[in-house]
């Protein structure tokens, strides 16, 4: 991807990034958050968006379970750890240096 692009959508990648968190700040239901128009932007953004997501849930644990599994077509997480945030985030950043996508 040439690099202006590439950094066109890491910024719109923040800026969306930054709306969701904004909007999604007092909801508890991940669905939800999931359906706030800024994620769905982000999804929106396919699969240049899986390394930038993962990147961020590296910086900071946070809901993008179901944007990862929308955009790769998988699921890392164990069925015994489903619930817990840290534990998901953690098979999913596993997941990502599996594939080469940690940057």
């Amino acid at each position: 991807m040439p690099v202006a692009v590439e950094t066109k959508v890491r910024l719109r990648f923040q800026d969306l990034t930054r709306q969701w968190k904004a909007q999604s700040r007092y909801l508890s239901n991940t669905a939800q958050m999931a359906m706030l128009w800024p994620y769905q932007q982000i999804i929106g953004l396919g699969a240049v968006a899986v390394p930038l997501i993962l990147a961020e849930l590296q910086r900071e644990t946070d809901h993008w379970f179901w944007a990862l599994q929308a955009l790769t077509g998988e699921n890392p997480v164990p069925s015994e750890v489903a619930g817990d945030v840290e534990a998901a985030a953690a098979a999913w950043l596993r997941w990502g240096r599996e594939k080469g996508l940690d940057g």
